[in-house]
């Protein structure tokens, strides 16, 4: 069975300083851990939307993308492909492939010729943004939340530039983050599949970051693939207010930490660690993911299903889901449920590689 994980972000953690090449007892991933786990290609994300000086956010970007290829220079187990051949040769030389994508536009700093430079540099995809809009695109946050940051409704002129590089230059382009009006502004003019690389489903979890029905249905009128994310904030609409209720007990102890790190990433991924094991008492069961799977199915068929764990992106997953080395239980908790081995072995992997054929076309 080929295995493909749509959405990675311990590069966080290598960026703080922290040695991902080694086992660590913290986090969801780290190369030894994905190397033992059942994964084949792990989606490694460059994230820079933190970032406010104009200038720097091209420079953090490019710094993530050269500790990442540090990483995989230093140890043979890992390549970085470029191609779809390059990612099934590495499956044959039982190596984990580790593609570079982008979350969030920043690292452009609204030009085409940086884009052109990640595209250079072997970009898989790009997600347009974070949370925060862009000059020329907005945010799934901002168009929910936070009207008055958005600078320009949907995508601009330079937004549909940006879509078609990355169309004519075999980028994917990742919806998961961008608001309702950016994602059909992109579905309008998309000559290629796209992706939601970590999202859900809002019919069962009313959250900005899920995907509505109608998106669900255009994502596989274009060929494209959403990848399933077990977040517990996305998969179950009460557990908001059991984790509210539950960090009131630990505030101070959460005040204290982030009072000790150099600098807001830092002290995310401090507090992660920290809440890591006491939150397992409140999320909610992998069943509850199972159920967001088995929604889409139903609804656009499993050609159209992936998984995006988001690991060391998220405080928590759901229970009896410890960590990368977990994974495999998607696949065993498909089975329980009847489905074949050809439907699981296509959620599990199979269907990024029919995606990247078309988008590579």
């Amino acid at each position: 069975m080929f295995v493909a994980d749509l959405h990675n972000d311990v590069v966080q953690r290598a960026m703080i300083g922290e040695d991902i090449a080694q086992r660590t007892d913290v986090g969801h991933s780290d190369l030894v851990r994905l190397r033992e786990s059942c994964i084949d290609l792990e989606i490694l994300v460059v994230w820079a939307s933190k970032i406010p000086p104009k200038g720097s956010a091209f420079l953090a970007a490019n710094a993530m993308y050269d500790a990442i290829e540090a990483l995989a220079t230093k140890n043979d187990f890992l390549t970085i492909p470029k191609t779809l051949n390059d990612i099934l040769l590495s499956k044959k030389n039982n190596q984990l492939s580790i593609p570079v994508a982008m979350e969030g536009g920043e690292a452009l700093e609204n030009s085409l010729e940086k884009l052109h430079h990640f595209i250079d540099r072997g970009v898989f995809y790009l997600g347009p943004t974070w949370n925060y809009s862009l000059d020329w695109v907005s945010s799934g946050y901002d168009e929910v939340h936070n009207k008055k940051n958005i600078k320009h409704l949907g995508l601009s002129k330079f937004g549909h530039e940006v879509i078609h590089t990355c169309n004519d230059n075999g980028v994917m382009i990742d919806v998961s983050h961008i608001g309702e009006k950016s994602f059909w502004d992109i579905a309008a003019i998309s000559k290629k599949p796209f992706i939601a690389s970590h999202s859900s489903v809002y019919k069962l979890c009313s959250h900005f970051r899920n995907l509505k029905d109608d998106q669900i249905i255009e994502i596989k009128k274009s060929q494209g693939l959403i990848g399933l994310n077990p977040y517990p904030f996305f998969i179950d609409s009460s557990f908001k207010k059991k984790e509210e209720k539950f960090l009131k007990k630990f505030k101070s102890e959460l005040d204290q930490i982030t009072h000790e790190q150099p600098n807001p990433t830092a002290a995310w991924i401090a507090k992660q660690h920290y809440l890591q094991k006491k939150l397992n008492d409140i999320v909610p069961l992998l069943d509850i993911f199972i159920d967001h799977i088995e929604y889409i199915i139903k609804l656009i068929g499993v050609d159209y299903v992936g998984i995006g764990s988001d690991y060391d992106g998220l405080d928590c997953l759901p229970q009896g889901w410890k960590d990368c080395l977990d994974h495999i239980k998607i696949a065993e908790a498909l089975e329980n449920r009847g489905y074949s081995t050809a439907d699981i072995e296509k959620v599990m992997g199979q269907n990024i590689l029919r995606v990247l054929d078309l988008v590579s076309s």
